[in-house]
């Protein structure tokens, strides 16, 4: 019997070509990019009220078993960040403001690493269970 997920073999070398193709386009853009905060605070209101939405349907729908509920608090954990940040920088709301390349190689770097714990969160739950 064959012992190797080939699903999961697949979505490792997906995954593994993506990063590096960001990578790559990363390294070739020269220029600064521009940030407007505000946008950043409405994405956080409209990931808050899916989150929300998310939460309150099991209740709405009177279901033994909450099905959206754990799905509603990665959209809150996605939100609630947006929102800070936004909120953090409210003086420049409307404004374009200039990332400096110096992020950008941080951000990146933060990327990659994310992308490899999430990729080795995924190998232990495909292995372990």
């Amino acid at each position: 019997m064959n012992t190797i997920p080939w699903v999961l073999v697949g979505i490792v070398v997906g995954l593994v070509v993506l990063a590096i193709g960001m990578v790559v386009a990363f390294r070739k853009r020269k220029e600064a990019r521009t940030v407007d905060y505000r946008n950043y605070f409405v994405m956080g209101v409209i990931w808050v009220l899916c989150a929300l939405i998310m939460v309150l349907l099991p209740w709405l729908l009177h279901e033994e078993e909450p099905s959206f509920m754990p799905m509603g608090f990665v959209f809150l954990a996605m939100g609630v960040p947006y929102m800070i940040i936004g909120l953090a920088n409210r003086d420049k709301w409307g404004k374009q403001v200039e990332v400096p390349h110096k992020v950008n190689k941080i951000v990146l770097a933060l990327v990659v690493i994310l992308g490899i714990l999430a990729l080795l969160g995924l190998v232990a739950f495909t292995l372990f269970i």
